[in-house]
């Protein structure tokens, strides 16, 4: 990380994983912490807005976002998009309470038990994962596996899809999708103009579809990055240290985020105006946000809090990829005060 030519920095608990940079086992051990707070946050609220889920209310009206994504994977929602049973929401709550109990303990572990350095492990298994900032080979080892979780969480999505159903606001109902696996298809959506425009995806057959296609290339560049090493042009246009590399994941995050808001915002199929609310239009005002359609009276839309988190979520990611891209290449922030001094005019 970018220590400003101090050999011995300490990190306060302020600063999240960089205590554990030279620390591979510990860093993986707060990263199950991070998976236990999400798994807790999402079992927790799920929990509760089914204790405040009113039957007499549109869904996309009660400021709730956990069920209505329950929901359009088809469960406990019925002909019309009502909500007839939310007893799977409280089951599928409750699963994620105890994974973020089970994740906990696995953070708690790595911290107290677990080796800081996972080549000291005795496991050779846990060896494997050990990893240095400028080390590719291993990283690509560990990019490898990320990709062949996502690329099986995917597969597992998609034939749920076609085996149990998910809701289809076409239709009305839940039903099972038969999968377009029409590459073209796919292909033609990306190169729409003006670019990937979610208003052309008017049918859960390709998004089916799209989603085996998306869930073979992780699974396929899983299995590369495992056995193929870096290629050498990887020295030539990535730089190998812990700023870069948070760096690009964050600017991932930050594409992903805005996109997740402009589908969200504008598609119907994917988010159904019964679970979601109708769809939103783009405001330039002092700050950008999407705007719904909404009374005063009725409060906003399940989909403008959806959109407009991952707006802002996206936003300061965008921001946390600038500022770690900087100090990637050795900019120091430190500096800025006192050139902004140099500039400012001297006082009598």
């Amino acid at each position: 990380m970018q220590t400003y030519g101090q050999s011995d920095v300490e990190y306060g608990w302020w600063a999240s994983n960089s205590r554990f940079t030279d620390y591979s086992g510990q860093f993986i051990a707060a990263h199950n912490g991070q998976i236990a707070s999400m798994c807790f946050y999402a079992g927790a609220f799920t929990i509760y807005e089914v204790s405040r889920f009113n039957p007499d209310l549109p869904l996309y009206q009660q400021n709730l976002h956990c069920i209505p994504q329950l929901a359009r994977c088809g469960w406990g929602v019925g002909a019309g998009g009502v909500i007839v049973d939310t007893y799977p929401y409280f089951a599928i709550g409750m699963i994620h309470l105890i994974a973020a109990a089970i994740f906990g303990a696995g953070a708690l572990y790595g911290v107290t038990k677990g080796p800081k350095i996972l080549s000291e492990s005795e496991f050779a298994g846990a060896r494997r994962f050990h990893f240095e900032w400028d080390d590719f080979e291993a990283q690509g080892r560990i990019l490898g596996h990320h990709l062949i979780f996502l690329g099986a969480a995917c597969l597992l999505f998609a034939t749920w899809a076609c085996t149990h159903g998910v809701y289809d606001p076409v239709a009305g109902e839940v039903r099972a999708i038969t999968p377009n696996l029409n590459l073209v298809r796919f292909f033609k959506y990306g190169w729409a103009v003006p670019g990937f425009n979610p208003y052309l995806v008017n049918n859960l057959e390709d998004v089916i579809g799209g989603h085996f296609f998306v869930s073979s290339l992780y699974i396929f560049g899983g299995v590369f990055h495992i056995l193929v090493k870096p290629w050498p042009y990887t020295d030539r246009l990535y730089i190998k240290n812990g700023e870069a590399l948070l760096g690009y994941a964050l600017a991932g995050l930050a594409f992903a985020g805005f996109n997740a808001a402009y589908f969200c915002s504008v598609n119907d199929v994917v988010f159904p105006v019964e679970l979601f609310g109708p769809v939103l239009e783009a405001k330039l005002n002092v700050t950008p946000y999407f705007a719904d359609t909404l009374d005063a009276s009725q409060g906003h839309s399940s989909r403008f809090w959806i959109a407009n988190f991952h707006y802002y979520w996206a936003f300061y990611c965008l921001q946390g990829h600038l500022w770690h891209a900087l100090r990637s290449y050795g900019f120091d922030f430190r500096r800025i005060p006192q050139a902004l001094a140099s500039l400012t005019p001297e006082t009598n």
